[in-house]
């Protein structure tokens, strides 16, 4: 996992943290210009990264676990908003998804040598049963804030990695 990860984490991130906030505090509010920032600065340290070359960190074989986890994400995001909606809890669908993207990363975790993947799985895990649990509206918000952290950290976390694996090429 490494800069294009860090970017695609931040950016979801983002969104999270949009979600679980925006019926709260208004969909308007300047706050927000806060997770757009942080997805900046990791835009930013990304093409700086890129300057200095690219670590290339992932193998065949990791690409294809990437892939089927990401398509067994998108397909199990569908999934749980549908049964979300059709049993009448909306409310929910936050912390779903939450929930879907943690167990997406337990694969990838698994057979890339990048382990703090683990701790954002638990994350985002954690981020989901809070939001079930919870009553809502605040289940939900805090399920969004919960999530974005546990991305926006796995983020910088990859960024380390690879701006240390591009220090031990030189």
């Amino acid at each position: 996992m490494g800069s294009t990860g860090a970017v695609i984490m931040s950016f979801f991130g983002v969104i999270f943290c949009i979600l679980g906030l925006g019926p709260e505090i208004g969909w308007t509010n300047p706050l927000f210009l806060i997770p757009f920032a942080i997805l900046g600065f990791i835009v930013m340290r990304v093409i700086a990264l890129s300057r200095r070359g690219s670590a290339n960190l992932a193998s065949a074989s990791t690409d294809k676990v990437f892939m089927w986890a990401t398509i067994g994400e998108g397909i199990g995001i569908v999934i749980v908003v549908n049964v979300l909606v059709n049993f009448g809890h909306r409310d929910l669908i936050l912390p779903g998804i939450a929930a879907v993207v943690g167990l997406h990363f337990l694969p990838i975790a698994y057979v890339i040598p990048f382990r703090p993947f683990y701790a954002v799985a638990a994350g985002l895990l954690a981020a989901a049963a809070f939001g079930f649990l919870a009553g809502q509206p605040a289940g939900s918000e805090v399920a969004g804030v919960v999530a974005a952290v546990a991305l926006w950290v796995a983020s910088f976390t990859a960024l380390s990695r690879e701006s240390r694996s591009l220090i031990s090429r030189t």
